[in-house]
């Protein structure tokens, strides 16, 4: 005979049957779908309202409604509110003392795997057999410990409410689990963390100092861009890279800040990687945790990241980093030298004249710390733009010109500071665009004081009809430089190859294609 449970003092439950018994594992909603599935209600909802069941306070997971759950199923409220989650408000949650976020859980979609249901339920009408582990609630965790095999997301229910039924989705997709072939999946040790944490509380580590929801996205994105590169983007990638990539980050992020910077450190050393600015090493780790969205609890993260910028980047005063302005201290943050290939070999030489190589004491000539491969292309695309351009200056006396004197001596001219002006750059920028010839540069003692460079207006008109400015550009669209500088950038709009102090400058046709492409 079935022992029956007795009365719960200030309300008018029935007694039940003690049928179904608790798992350690299960949450206290999982429990309730169960002892309705048990009972022969077509639904929670439905057993429920039969019974008068407080049903939303249970899933707000308010110790009460726990206790008085705890009665009617005969077990104890201490272990059922162990594994049970409460719901703050604005997509919080808190597990005991772990705080978590509205990404941290699967809330509209059931997961489960496959080969429990095989195993614990022999048929759809007996699916309240089936608990549902807590551990299948995270988004992180996509495999079944038991089994060795990947969990599976029942097909989207319109309402949320009957997401939340955990015994009547099984009864009603019972066909469809049966059908799924076992897609093998071994537990790794980050999903092992997770499920110890969940299951039994945290530990003493800096990684169990940081929240749960900010341990299990930081370890998916930092293993994202050690597996892609800098370029990775968020989105577009299946469960089972997610599962790699959290691997991945999570045996850096166990180790401590200090492994954390030496990854970073790292990053910065990959070929192909301009390790001059954080936010193209980093890629989509930096992108995520400069989302706003974010909340404080993701601090501690930030701030361990941000220390190693300002330590090894030289980021200009005032600009932020995750939220922190730069003190502007210059850091050490060349990028190592690589050789000299093909075109921008053969043109070595002129490329140290320019300032855009150096001769190191063996003799080899490599790039400046500034200079990258896309520059170097920048650089034959502009040789070959301009032929003519040798390299040798371009600054031409009035008197040298032979047959041609009358004709240039009657050509307007402008000063350097008047042309400085028109292309928004500095003066310094003009005189390099003179020296190497992509301005035309002269020699006129007659108008000016002996010595003194005029550049012509004819030179001028052809260099903006195939060139633009930075600051040209920040004029036509009304922006900051700063900002336009780094969407450019993010384009990866090529730059005419100059040293780093003088003023940038694209080619014309770049920055229309990238325009039209935006519109």
């Amino acid at each position: 005979m079935a022992k029956s449970l007795p009365a719960i003092p200030g309300n008018t439950f029935p007694q039940l049957p003690l049928t179904v018994q608790h798992a350690a594992f299960e949450p206290a909603s999982s429990l309730l779908s169960r002892l309705a599935a048990r009972g022969g209600a077509s639904s929670m909802q439905r057993f429920c309202g039969d019974i008068a069941f407080p049903i939303d306070p249970l899933f707000r997971g308010e110790g009460i409604a726990i206790e008085q759950l705890a009665q009617l199923a005969g077990c104890d409220a201490a272990a059922l509110e162990w594994v049970s989650v409460r719901h703050l408000g604005k997509g919080h949650f808190r597990l005991r003392d772990e705080f978590a976020s509205l990404q941290s859980f699967q809330r509209l979609r059931v997961r489960v795997c496959p080969e429990c249901v095989r195993a614990e339920s022999p048929s759809a009408a007996e699916s309240w057999r089936v608990p549902r582990r807590l551990q299948w609630k995270f988004s992180s965790i996509r495999s079944c410990p038991e089994h060795g095999c990947m969990l599976v997301n029942l097909p989207p229910e319109k309402f949320s409410k009957d997401a939340r039924d955990f015994s009547a989705q099984l009864r009603k997709h019972y066909g469809w689990i049966l059908d799924q072939r076992m897609i093998p999946a071994e537990l790794s040790p980050f999903e092992q963390y997770l499920s110890d944490r969940i299951l039994k509380g945290r530990g003493d580590r800096w990684i169990d100092r940081l929240e749960l929801n900010v341990v299990s996205r930081a370890c998916e994105v930092l293993g994202l861009r050690i597996a892609k590169g800098p370029d990775a983007s968020l989105a577009g990638h299946i469960e089972a890279d997610w599962m790699s990539f959290a691997a991945m980050g999570y045996d850096v992020l166990k180790d401590g800040p200090v492994a954390l910077s030496e990854c970073l450190a790292a990053m910065a050393r990959e070929d192909r990687v301009d390790g001059r600015f954080f936010g193209r090493v980093f890629g989509a780790w930096a992108t995520w945790l400069n989302n706003r969205s974010l909340g404080d609890e993701f601090e501690p993260l930030r701030d361990v990241v941000r220390r190693h910028v300002f330590d090894h980047f030289s980021v200009r005063r005032g600009v932020l980093v995750l939220g922190v302005p730069s003190e502007g201290k210059a850091a050490l943050n060349a990028q190592k030298p690589f050789p000299l290939k093909g075109f921008a070999k053969r043109n070595a030489e002129d490329l140290v004249r320019r300032g855009l190589a150096k001769r190191q004491a063996d003799g080899c000539i490599v790039p400046t710390g500034f200079v990258t491969q896309r520059m170097l292309e920048a650089y034959e695309r502009e040789k070959k733009f301009f032929p003519a351009c040798k390299g040798s200056g371009a600054r031409v006396p009035v008197e040298a010109l032979g047959a041609d004197a009358k004709e240039s001596a009657g050509e307007a001219h402008l000063s350097i500071s008047a042309v400085a002006q028109e292309l928004r750059v500095t003066a310094k920028t003009v005189g390099y665009l003179v020296e190497n010839g992509l301005l035309h540069g002269v020699d006129a003692a007659e108008l000016y004081r002996r010595g003194t460079t005029v550049v012509t207006a004819d030179s001028l008109v052809q260099f903006q009809a195939v060139f633009i400015s930075l600051g040209e550009l920040a004029d036509v669209a009304q922006r900051p430089q700063g900002a336009l500088s780094m969407r450019l950038r993010n384009a990866e709009l090529a730059l005419l190859a100059m040293p780093h102090d003088l003023s940038r400058i694209y080619w014309r046709e770049d920055v229309r294609a990238y325009v039209a492409t935006e519109q």
